[in-house]
């Protein structure tokens, strides 16, 4: 990829160049974007909202979203399509611990809304003019954060247990018995009691992968582990009411997820705060176990549900090694998405009010690092894949595929250097790459054009709902919106071309040097058809960039 190539701008506007150009610049001020959310706080308090979501509608709104609805989003997908790229719906809606005055019952009647809102989205990004378009799904919208927080609680506490007694990576039946004696409501009649010992008594030794199968809430022998004569205490980890609410949490994603299976689009969970990770990790793996089954009468069924992964806490690479030793047991594909996370301020903040310590890597380093490994597990294992069965990799056979979503050079070219390296052509299906709407398209159109699956979030809703979501967004990203400045620079010069009428374009060899060269045909380049060709001259070509 040439880093001065201006391709991605081709289906832009001048209009949509200068907008871009402007907000780029915005988003460089650490201290506007720090502002933002009590400014729009106080304009809400003095009446003047309107005019203030009119001015970011107009602006950054405008430049980072779809629109208002999903099928205001359709035009920005067909545009997408056209160069290449797909796209993933984003209802940008999510809860966090603190819901205000609203019941348990308005936050249930709250999550049937998104639901209906979520099913909309997935019909309509299967509307799209390409097809494997996603919807993004945030598990905090679909249930009350206070279940969340009960089954997060729930699912941290068989963990720390198991470590507590494992030796060598496993447990044997007596310190089962005590987690369970710990832990479990005790049974509440004799033949309970008769059914958990027949079980008991007939454990030798179980891993972690095991032990959490057998005690899981999803399973069909839940209540034998999950009821008894203290189910409806204080002290209970799941009350009778929570397991009422699990039931209606895993009913909504049943329908999302049976849904996007059936009209052959995709489910993208996205992670959240750590206090509600385990909890949907839990509901993630249990819609992957059912929906991306590898059933050989559907042979040409591709993944439905995707996990997403938070590379920059301390606990991830082991997550995503043991979660691919379970899609193997259990036969299922593991599908994923790779970020680097975006919570890091305010974890580490509640980490330190809370005395514990935090989940994030110490360093950005240490993060880069953990991301970078997590990628060549993945790659390293569909290689092992292709040498043990012999056949080529597809998205509908292959035991993983992932997507690497990113907007940091290094990692895109470390992935294409390992694909090339391991043998995973582009256009097997099984990797595919993510940017933000909008945020480094230069990057974005270079993988499409290079024949790489791409894909942009796109988000969408309504302004008050979409604005605080954006912010958040860019406190916790703000190194990556201030990272735009050669891009910036080319859409300047874009803009100096097109009002001038130049027909030469103007290479940047240094942040304070530029020279003329002549502009090629249609500001097109050339496109490898090889695909490991095409791998090497892109990975080289961003290479240039780092």
């Amino acid at each position: 990829m040439d880093e001065n190539s201006r391709t991605f701008l081709q289906q832009k506007s001048t209009g949509d160049v200068l907008l871009g150009l402007i907000v780029y610049k915005l988003c460089t001020y650490q201290w506007l974007v720090e502002a933002a959310p009590h400014l729009i706080a106080f304009s809400e308090k003095i009446g003047l909202e309107k005019v203030v979501y009119w001015i970011i509608k107009k602006t950054f709104f405008q430049h980072f979203c779809g629109g208002e609805t999903p099928e205001e989003c359709l035009e920005v997908m067909e545009r997408l399509s056209a160069i290449g790229m797909n796209a993933i719906l984003d209802l940008s809606v999510e809860a966090d611990e603190d819901t205000g005055t609203m019941s348990f019952e308005r936050l249930e009647e709250n999550a049937d809304f998104i639901l209906s809102k979520t099913k909309h989205s997935l019909e309509t990004a299967a509307k799209g003019a390409r097809a494997g378009a996603f919807a993004a799904v945030k598990v905090t919208a679909l249930a009350p954060p206070e279940l969340l927080l009960r089954l997060n609680q729930t699912i941290s506490a068989l963990s720390k247990a198991f470590h507590k007694y494992q030796n060598n990576g496993k447990i044997d039946g007596q310190s089962f018995r005590k987690i369970v004696d710990e832990i479990l409501p005790q049974p509440a009649t004799e033949t309970q009691r008769r059914q958990r010992d027949a079980i008991l008594s007939r454990i030798d030794l179980l891993d972690f992968i095991e032990y959490t199968k057998l005690l899981n809430l999803h399973s069909p022998d839940r209540d034998l582990w999950w009821t008894g004569n203290d189910f409806a205490g204080s002290g209970a980890l799941m009350a009778k009411r929570d397991l009422e609410a699990y039931d209606r949490l895993i009913g909504r994603m049943d329908e999302i997820c049976s849904m996007a299976k059936r009209l052959g689009a995709g489910v993208m969970i996205d992670a959240e705060q750590s206090y509600f990770q385990e909890a949907i990790d839990h509901v993630a793996l249990n819609m992957q176990a059912k929906y991306n089954q590898r059933i050989p009468e559907e042979e040409h069924q591709t993944p439905t549900v995707y996990n997403t992964y938070q590379m920059y806490t301390k606990a991830a690479l082991s997550k995503l090694e043991v979660d691919v030793e379970r899609a193997h047991r259990e036969n299922f594909a593991f599908a994923a998405k790779l970020v680097r996370g975006a919570y890091m301020v305010s974890e580490r903040k509640r980490a330190l009010e809370n005395h514990y310590p935090s989940p994030i890597q110490d360093t950005i380093q240490d993060t880069h690092a953990s991301y970078n490994q997590g990628v060549k597990f993945l790659l390293t294992k569909l290689h092992e894949h292709q040498v043990h069965t012999g056949e080529a990799l597809t998205a509908s056979t292959a035991p993983i595929v992932f997507m690497v979503a990113t907007h940091n050079r290094e990692s895109v070219i470390l992935t294409i250097q390992e694909m090339e390296r391991q043998g995973v052509l582009p256009r097997s299906g099984v990797v595919h790459f993510g940017q933000l709407f909008a945020m480094k398209d230069q990057l974005s159109t270079a993988l499409a054009r290079n024949g790489y699956s791409i894909y942009k979030y796109l988000p969408y809703g309504h302004i008050q709902d979409v604005i605080p979501y954006l912010i958040r967004r860019a406190q916790e990203n703000s190194a990556v919106l201030g990272d735009v400045g050669h891009e910036r620079a080319l859409m300047a010069i874009e803009i100096k071309d097109r009002l001038l009428g130049s027909k030469r374009s103007v290479v940047i060899t240094s942040a304070s040097h530029t020279e003329t060269a002549p502009s090629v045909a249609n500001g097109a380049t050339s496109v490898s058809t090889d695909p490991s060709s095409g791998a090497a001259d892109m990975s080289a070509g961003v290479a240039e960039t780092a």
